[in-house]
């Protein structure tokens, strides 16, 4: 499993990720769009968490490059979410109808922990989020 930095310069960007286990691997090439925390109760169950951390990119940008996530209809003939089959890692969202952005979950990009482009700008529906949310900063 190779790790290859954001590639950022005179070409388009281009970002690397995938699952635990690295069965599902991806490039991303294109700008980032609409880095956000979604707290709604979908993203919360399938986080373990009381959000996820999304961060868009242009779907004909998108190659996988290890296995394809095996996806389930979160909400059916609306938008699936993709994970890994093998080690249950969420990684993707997409929306069916011909959506021009597909979701990448920001942790499973190899350097989103370094990568100031993912930095979130906003919080959806925080009128789900876990009521105690604002009680732990």
């Amino acid at each position: 499993m190779s790790e290859t930095a954001v590639v950022i310069g005179s070409g388009p960007e281009v970002r690397s990720g995938g699952c635990l286990c690295g069965k599902v691997r991806f490039t991303v090439t294109g700008p980032v769009d609409d880095p956000h925390i979604c707290a709604c109760k979908d993203c919360a169950k399938r986080s373990g968490g009381p959000f996820q951390w999304w961060v868009g990119f242009p779907t004909p940008g998108l190659e996988w490059t290890g296995a394809e996530p095996t996806w389930f209809d979160t909400h059916p003939g609306k938008t699936a979410r993709g994970f890994c089959p093998d080690c249950g890692s969420h990684i993707a969202a997409r929306d069916y109808g011909g959506d021009t952005i597909t979701g990448i979950l920001a942790t499973a990009l190899d350097h989103h922990d370094t990568d100031p482009a993912l930095v979130p700008t906003n919080l959806n529906r925080l009128a789900e989020a876990a009521p105690w949310l604002a009680q732990a900063g």
